[in-house]
């Protein structure tokens, strides 16, 4: 039996051994760390083009709101038009009869014994004048005046007697407020039903 003794350094073939099993570590891990952070920045990238693509999606839904709001707005605005424009018809259609009405009230309410000479209006002011056969009959149709539904504010302005007559007979100028009838509003008509 032979020996067999190994006269070739073996400390430094280990030592070289060592160093490429670290070389061959630090290869992995470098392509290890590579690929990672290829990874991670695909997914920040990935992530990125996700929002814009979200950030975009949701502007467009901002400028479709945008224009509804702005719809909604002239909407507002025309139905505000409307509503004015409704409320002055009625106001119209309701001061369209008050003349009948007046003229119709001041024939109910004249004195057998008094008439008028002279019907007057402004705006919404009556003036009256006529002749009566008393100051009783001329108090006595301001407060029949004074009672309708259609006039108030009733005031006396002038009362004399008439010296050219031979008959006692009084004049008198008679001022009163027109009052305009009330406007029914449909809202409120529908609320009670």
């Amino acid at each position: 039996m032979m020996l067999k003794i190994n006269l070739l350094p073996y400390r430094p073939a280990r030592r070289v051994a060592k160093v490429n099993q670290l070389f061959m570590i630090w290869g992995i891990v470098a392509i290890l760390g590579l690929v990672a952070a290829f990874l991670t920045h695909k997914a920040i990238e990935d992530h990125i083009a996700g929002m814009r693509a979200q950030q975009s999606n949701l502007e467009a839904q901002l400028k479709k709101i945008d224009e509804e709001l702005g719809e909604i707005s002239r909407i507002r605005e025309m139905k505000a038009l409307i509503k004015q424009r409704l409320d002055l018809i009625a106001q119209l259609s309701g001061k369209r009869d008050i003349s009948l009405r007046v003229l119709d009230a001041l024939s109910l309410t004249i004195p057998e014994k008094a008439w008028l000479t002279k019907i007057t209006t402004r705006q919404d002011t009556l003036e009256l004048t006529g002749k009566a056969s008393s100051n009783a009959l001329v108090a006595d149709f301001m407060r029949a005046l004074e009672a309708s539904p259609h006039l108030s504010k009733v005031d006396l302005t002038r009362v004399a007697r008439q010296a050219k007559e031979e008959l006692d007979v009084k004049e008198f100028t008679i001022t009163a407020h027109i009052d305009p009838p009330e406007v029914k509003d449909p809202k409120a008509e529908e609320g009670k039903k």
